[in-house]
């Protein structure tokens, strides 16, 4: 059997306290949390489990580094226990931290990208929100999609396929607000989801370009670690190609589905969720029951889960 897989969560993982037992239980997530705070700027345990934590999920800009760290940390600890990735990927945010990871980027440069990202589209997409849906098929809810926003002229668009029969749409609000009448007519259920914007949507278009700008200055590399792109549905291990696709990110749909399948068609069968949650492990769960995955969300003693995937 091949290696294991990380699966870095994305923005949703986040609630104030994540990461506080593992600062204090582990050293290298310490050091993970420190460096990462000089390089943000500011005392990220203050907005993980301190007086600022209640207000962190309703700020792109902090949340976004906030969950990363915490998933890196997680990723630093298990390297020292003698367990690694053969391959990462991640699930929206997710894809940032698992670039970091896997070593496209110098840590310092990771962190500084992830920090962007955040900033960049907690300006970019406050206009808009995001929806998920249930119980309508993908070609339907796609189909709908195009027509309400061809007909109020705003943006609306599949933005994730992250289970079968659960997806999520970005845009505009008038734009959900049509979709919901149309998803209960079709026997679904729709879930207004609380996030700070339009994510994977043209309503990211400017933040997307100014985020390119700013990938062109970092230095990227082949990364020592696999990298599976979401964007481009593979495993990607060259520099330029890297920067490209990572690009196109903040826009581009996010299918799970397809990542989770794709990996599992490539012969991979461990699948370890890295960060607070356990959203990505249930999904996975969805996609390929027989799949082996875990999250370390759910282990106060990272050592026994370390005898399960060492």
């Amino acid at each position: 059997m091949k290696g294991i897989v990380f699966l870095f969560d994305g923005q949703g993982a986040f609630k104030p306290g994540v990461g506080r037992e593992l600062y204090g239980k582990y050293p290298p997530a310490q050091k993970v949390i420190d460096r990462s705070s000089e390089i943000l700027g500011f005392d990220l345990k203050d907005h993980l489990w301190g007086a600022a934590a209640a207000a962190t999920s309703g700020r792109t800009s902090v949340a976004q580094p906030a969950i990363a760290v915490v998933s890196l940390a997680y990723a630093e600890v298990l390297k020292e226990m003698g367990v690694t990735a053969e391959v990462a990927l991640g699930h929206s945010l997710g894809e940032a931290s698992a670039l970091a990871y896997c070593g496209a980027l110098s840590f310092d440069d990771g962190i500084r990208m992830i920090q962007m990202r955040g900033k960049l589209m907690e300006k970019g997409g406050k206009e808009g929100g995001m929806m998920a849906v249930v119980n309508v098929e993908l070609p339907i809810l796609d189909q709908e999609c195009k027509k309400i926003s061809g007909a109020i002229n705003q943006a609306l668009v599949v933005a994730n396929i992250n289970a079968p029969g659960q997806i999520v749409v970005s845009g505009s609000k008038d734009g959900l607000k049509q979709l919901t009448a149309f998803v209960s007519q079709n026997h679904g259920r729709s879930i207004p989801l609380d996030v700070g914007g339009a994510w994977h949507s043209p309503f990211l278009k400017e933040a997307s370009e100014e985020f390119s700008q700013f990938l062109d200055k970092l230095n990227f590399v082949k990364p020592p670690v696999k990298f599976y792109s979401v964007v481009e549905e593979k495993i990607l291990d060259d520099a330029r190609t890297i920067r490209d696709a990572f690009k196109k990110q903040m826009l581009a749909r996010v299918n799970w589905v397809q990542a989770i399948e794709n990996l599992k068609s490539m012969g991979y069968g461990q699948f370890l969720e890295i960060g607070p949650g356990k959203i990505l492990k249930d999904l996975v769960v969805k996609i390929a029951s027989d799949i082996k995955v875990d999250t370390v969300a759910v282990y106060t003693d990272l050592q026994i889960l370390v005898q399960v995937f060492k």
